[in-house]
């Protein structure tokens, strides 16, 4: 197993002790690995690979080949599986040319040193991630002895422990906040790192603990987006998706907090528990559900194209949880409101849902008019609509449509 050592100056900022050196592009395109040890789920973390990586990457390696005065910032890579070794060097000021203080020659003392990589560490990109993807795609493209192969990036290198889900949540959290501070990034971005976002935290959890969304299983789609095909024949929601729906129902105070600002443990696992009630009532409740996932006797495409379900659409799901969420703010617990929710016509092709859900012309969903669908739902089952000024504008919605 080949070594690598590289001079580096040793700093600390905060509690995080970090290495700075640098790396040819041969080296980044050899060591550098993807982030997929963060997850449980192989699917998750192959979906964080590619939200965080491939994008842009394309533009870079040809920027890197065709622009003669290239220059890439730092790259922040994480270190697991091990740990750099450092060997501090001690400077000797014989001449002293610089003149140089005593003071800041004791400044530098166990600063600057060689890093050792045994090669059993796994690096991978915290910042800098569509740099390397760009790195390894234009290497990729050239020669073994072009000029570009030795070219060289600054690098900060940080400690992950892999052993621990304390050191996995720091190393998200820091990919997160180096990203905040950088641009804003994108919503699957957030639900895959972010430490800090309640309904970012209890998505990964729910995907990595529920028996709905384990890889063998196909139910739950790692894209971009929270639309699913209605051809698709296991699908019942994606990350996006599952996300919004638990944002959805969320029925307690300051959503905005809960997504800013790190719950406590007892909040987090008091949600996480309601979701999993929210989700097990509609997998025993719902006979569609049951047939789909649990007795497997039939399939989702079935639900969406020959009987146009409205727990098989995604604006459907995201109205019902929103409905639920009135309920249990209004006094009833998760499985009553579930159970009083199920009794609603729920076939969209049905004169309930034209022009909120479905628009019956073009046979497609509307997804922009949830707070109409959520009223209509309630209404369905004979309760009240959140507000009077909701019910006032379905009975316009549905006049005018008249």
């Amino acid at each position: 197993m080949s070594t690598t050592l590289l001079p580096a100056i040793r700093s600390r900022v905060g509690d995080w002790m970090t290495y700075l050196t640098c790396m040819s592009f041969s080296d980044i395109e050899k060591l550098i690995k993807a982030p997929d040890e963060i997850h449980e789920r192989k699917g998750l973390s192959d979906w964080i690979q590619r939200e965080a990586i491939e994008s842009h990457s394309d533009k870079i390696a040809l920027y890197i080949k065709e622009t003669p005065q290239r220059f890439l910032g730092s790259l922040i890579i994480g270190v697991y599986n091990g740990n750099p070794n450092w060997a501090p060097l001690n400077i000797k000021f014989t001449l002293n040319l610089l003149e140089v203080n005593k003071e800041q020659q004791a400044n530098m003392e166990g600063k600057l040193g060689l890093l050792h990589l045994s090669g059993e560490e796994k690096l991978f990109a915290i910042d800098g991630q569509h740099r390397v993807s760009g790195i390894k795609k234009a290497l990729a493209e050239i020669p073994c002895d072009d000029p570009i192969v030795t070219d060289e990036v600054s690098v900060i290198f940080v400690s992950h422990d892999e052993s621990s889900e304390a050191g996995k949540l720091r190393t998200r959290r820091l990919f997160t906040t180096l990203n905040k501070k950088a641009k804003a990034i994108s919503k699957s971005a957030t639900i895959a790192l972010d430490e800090d976002n309640g309904f970012a935290i209890i998505t990964r959890l729910l995907i990595d603990q529920h028996w709905l969304f384990e890889d063998s299983r196909n139910h739950i789609s790692y894209s971009s987006t929270g639309s699913i095909s209605s051809k698709d024949e296991s699908t019942i929601t994606s990350v996006v998706g599952l996300y919004e729906i638990i944002k959805d129902l969320y029925y307690l105070n300051n959503s905005s907090k809960f997504e800013s600002t790190r719950p406590s443990t007892e909040e987090l696992d008091k949600y996480f528990s309601d979701i999993n009630i929210f989700l097990n009532a509609l997998l025993s409740q719902c006979s569609e559900f049951k047939e789909v996932f649990v007795d497997k006797t039939n399939c989702a495409r079935y639900y969406r194209e020959k009987n146009n379900h409205l727990l098989f659409r995604p604006a459907g799901q995201r109205a019902f949880a929103r409905a639920t969420q009135v309920l249990v703010k209004r006094g009833l617990n998760i499985d009553d409101a579930v159970t009083s929710l199920l009794k609603a016509d729920l076939n969209l092709n049905s004169i309930h849902w034209r022009h909120i859900l479905w628009n019956p012309i073009s046979e497609t969903m509307i997804t922009n008019k949830l707070v109409m669908a959520e009223t209509q739902l309630l209404q369905l089952c004979g309760h009240d609509a959140k507000s009077n000024r909701n019910k006032k504008n379905l009975e316009e919605l549905l006049n005018s449509a008249r």
